[in-house]
């Protein structure tokens, strides 16, 4: 009698189990609406013009928006712009750490990633009341502003792609005409990315349609001028690093030889396209981010070779030699060590990492990428 008792609880309870799963799943917006996308993000469903409504949470507000207040609280912010969380890096990772933005700032992308738990963790930290003007390379850079998550992005809309400010610290974009420079006027779309679809919010885009709200992914600037323009919003506070190769600069020696130059890589072409963003990651790099000369990542490394690995290593093998053993850390660098110089100029470059470079205990001890 007891098991029959026992069974007819355990079906109540999945039957109740059941229906409040319904109604979660109903709360939750899943699957994706127009007007509900994600958990708590709420937009409308006709613009100002009677068309289906692509207003977004960020810019692109219509007369009719309702995404002031998932940021902004009238009566009860946190701070004196009102803000939902006490200070902006809380409120930006209130959504963009997974939970709600489409946006998770915390894992690998085309910026890179925000996240410390890995080794060669190197990043942006904007959240750390560093100075702009600590950058690397900061000559002409003197901003005494807090490095924020704002710094770079305009919450509140932009004409460039992923909301990157039209301005950083004053500076705005210049362009050749076709012999001077000339200033690019606020409004004007500077920095185009190349973005695909995301396919994993293929069921978001498919419900948006042509014109309206796209999940993308991005691999960095799209053609050669756009790459300059990448490289101007860089260099805005990173000033000393923006350069032709044969352009030298005076070094900080007292000397007055006329030879006692420093140079650099070329960041600043149009005719080759090469931009900081070929080297470095925006947000940051970590051990996952990481690849060598090939392009591989510790992901690639520890594929199983029955599903079409090259290697099957373990996660320590394939972490342990995609280390990045600079003492200066890894610099929101792309590629490990000095990897980024095979990539570019090796005339031939190893498919495999030599056996002879793995040692007994199975711990890589080395590299080889030239044979």
């Amino acid at each position: 009698m007891s098991k029959i008792r026992l069974g007819l609880s355990t079906v109540l309870m999945l039957i109740l189990l059941g229906i409040f799963s319904a109604v979660a799943f109903a709360e939750d917006g899943v699957p994706p609406t127009s007007t509900n996308p994600a958990p708590g993000i709420h937009v409308g469903d006709v613009d100002n013009f009677g068309n289906k409504s692509t207003h977004k949470t960020h810019g692109n507000f219509q007369n009719n928006t309702n995404s002031c207040a998932n940021c902004h609280s009238t009566h009860n912010g946190e701070d004196e712009m009102l803000l939902m969380k006490e200070g902006e890096y809380e409120l930006c990772m209130s959504c963009h750490d997974g939970t709600m933005g489409f946006y998770d700032v915390t894992k690998s992308s085309g910026a890179g990633t925000f996240d410390d738990s890995h080794l060669s963790s190197s990043m942006h930290n904007v959240d750390s009341n560093l100075q702009v003007k600590a950058a690397p390379g900061a000559v002409k850079n003197t901003s005494t502003a807090v490095l924020e998550c704002s710094s770079c992005h305009n919450p509140h809309g932009s004409a460039n792609d992923r909301l990157l400010k039209e301005t950083v610290i004053g500076t705005a974009p210049f362009a050749y005409n076709p012999t001077t420079l000339v200033s690019v006027p606020v409004g004007t779309k500077t920095i185009n990315l190349a973005l695909t679809d995301d396919p994993e919010y293929a069921a978001i885009n498919a419900l948006t349609g042509t014109g309206g709200l796209k999940i993308t992914k991005s691999i960095g600037p799209k053609d050669s001028l756009d790459k300059q323009y990448y490289s101007q919003f860089c260099s805005a506070c990173h000033d000393d690093y923006y350069a032709k190769r044969s352009s030298g600069r005076p070094s900080n020696s007292t000397k007055t030889d006329s030879h006692d130059y420093l140079f650099s890589h070329t960041t600043n072409s149009t005719s080759n396209g090469r931009n900081c963003a070929a080297c470095h990651y925006a947000h940051g790099t970590d051990v996952t981010t990481l690849t060598d000369a090939l392009g591989q990542k510790v992901a690639d490394l520890t594929k199983p070779v029955a599903d079409g690995g090259k290697y099957g290593w373990t996660q320590e093998k394939a972490e342990a030699y995609m280390k990045d053993v600079s003492a200066k850390g890894s610099s929101l660098k792309k590629y490990t060590n000095m990897a980024i110089c095979f990539a570019c100029h090796a005339t031939s470059i190893s498919t495999t990492v030599d056996p002879q470079y793995i040692g007994p205990d199975g711990k890589f001890i080395g590299r080889q990428y030239i044979r």
